[in-house]
């Protein structure tokens, strides 16, 4: 492989990695209204009483809920 060729492929795999990070940015910061919401009912994690299964593994499934109030 040439010089030319080198630097062709590295400049590929520079903007096939660089491009990742364009798709992974948060549409917008939570407001003031979706953070006070938030503080006000907090919430736990409670197990679903289902596995789910990948590569010959079972595994636990979780949801998040409102805690209860006490």
């Amino acid at each position: 492989m040439n010089n030319r060729m080198k630097w062709l492929a590295a400049a590929v795999f520079a903007v096939a990695g660089l491009s990742g990070c364009a798709t992974t940015r948060v549409a917008g910061e939570p407001g003031a209204e979706a953070v006070a919401i938030a503080a006000a009912q907090p919430q736990v994690i409670r197990p679903l009483p289902s596995y789910g299964s990948r590569g010959g593994y079972r595994y636990r499934r979780f949801v998040a809920v409102s805690a209860p109030a006490t």
